[in-house]
């Protein structure tokens, strides 16, 4: 069974662990993932005083490790969140970012889960991202709908974008949040392994939830895999970044770092940096930088691989025009 690297391994930025928690357990293939959650936290986070049912305001947990200052955020950012009845409470810190936050919330009942994943981007410190104009090349700017932003009727508009006023880093920051909701959703749609996206907003995005509340996915880099069930998730890695490429997405910082491992499946987190290979003339690059750092983790495991060949025959997957359907190929033959 694959076992959990010890904690004093974590970096300083990293919460997934505690010390003392037990292995993740796997499930067998015929069971579905559904993240574990006490339910008399469910009832008391939802039921309020007794009287109102559903609390009027966001719960953010007495046990919630956060400064006055965090928490004032929190329930500026999340409580559209609450309104819309997705969430109900905050629960705790469970991943902690240069960039963002990740949480761990109660999920309202009507969205028929336990528990919701919450990304949340920091104000001051955000876009602090090296490099982000590698990324952001040919990136159109987005509202938090996904529709894209036409600066070139709105000059005043393009103007607080380039002079990085406190309107253009409002915009700049909600489409950044705005691409990788959109591509979260669009991959999850085309049938990559990434979690389920619920919601957004202009500095946060809900999710689905991956582990227990007390326990949450380690990503790839923080589990020893055994070796028999290396090479079916190198494979599942591969096709994934195949058919993102095929959706133009190219990840851009994949690694072991920001594939989640739980119950013997895993998911693909963290997609800010997104690179569209059409427009970034550094796309491919990027993209064979993505596929080396896949086949170097799994190579620890025995997984023998030529990244260098793998990103070619993918790109040249990409490039190759669709098939002709099976109609068309029987007139032509005849």
């Amino acid at each position: 069974m694959p076992r959990l690297i010890p904690s004093d391994a974590l970096d300083e930025e990293t919460t997934y662990l505690d010390p003392g928690q037990r292995r993740p357990r796997r499930l067998n293939d015929r069971q579905l993932h559904k993240p574990k959650v006490d339910r008399r936290v469910v009832r008391a986070s939802v039921q309020g005083d007794g009287r109102r049912g559903v609390s009027a305001d966001l719960v953010l947990a007495d046990g919630l490790d956060a400064s006055s200052e965090e928490r004032a955020y929190l329930a500026e950012q999340l409580g559209p969140f609450f309104q819309q009845k997705k969430i109900v409470s905050v629960l705790r810190r469970v991943k902690g970012g240069k960039e963002a936050n990740v949480y761990c919330c109660t999920a309202h009942p009507d969205t028929g889960l336990d528990l919701i994943a919450a990304k949340v981007y920091r104000s001051r410190e955000f876009r602090n991202l090296k490099n982000d104009s590698l990324y952001r090349q040919g990136r159109a700017v987005l509202n938090t709908r996904g529709e894209v932003i036409d600066l070139a009727h709105d000059w005043r508009l393009a103007k607080a974008i380039q002079g990085k006023s406190r309107k253009g880093l409002e915009v700049t920051q909600g489409s950044w949040v705005a691409h990788e909701y959109q591509t979260i959703a669009r991959l999850q749609k085309a049938g990559v392994s990434v979690p389920i996206p619920i919601a957004n907003s202009n500095h946060a995005f809900l999710m689905e939830y991956w582990g227990e509340i007390g326990l949450p996915a380690p990503t790839l880099h923080l589990v020893r895999l055994d070796d028999d069930e290396a090479p079916a998730l190198f494979d599942q890695s591969i096709v994934d970044i195949g058919v993102m490429l095929r959706q133009g997405v190219i990840h851009g910082d994949l690694s072991a770092y920001n594939i989640l491992y739980w119950e013997g499946r895993t998911a693909i987190i963290d997609f800010p940096q997104v690179v569209d290979p059409d427009t970034n003339p550094d796309a491919r690059v990027i993209f064979g930088r993505d596929v080396e750092r896949i086949c170097d983790y799994f190579k620890r495991y025995g997984v023998r691989a030529d990244p260098r060949r793998i990103a070619r025959d993918l790109w040249a997957d990409r490039q190759a025009p669709p098939p002709l359907p099976v109609e068309t190929l029987d007139e032509e033959q005849g």
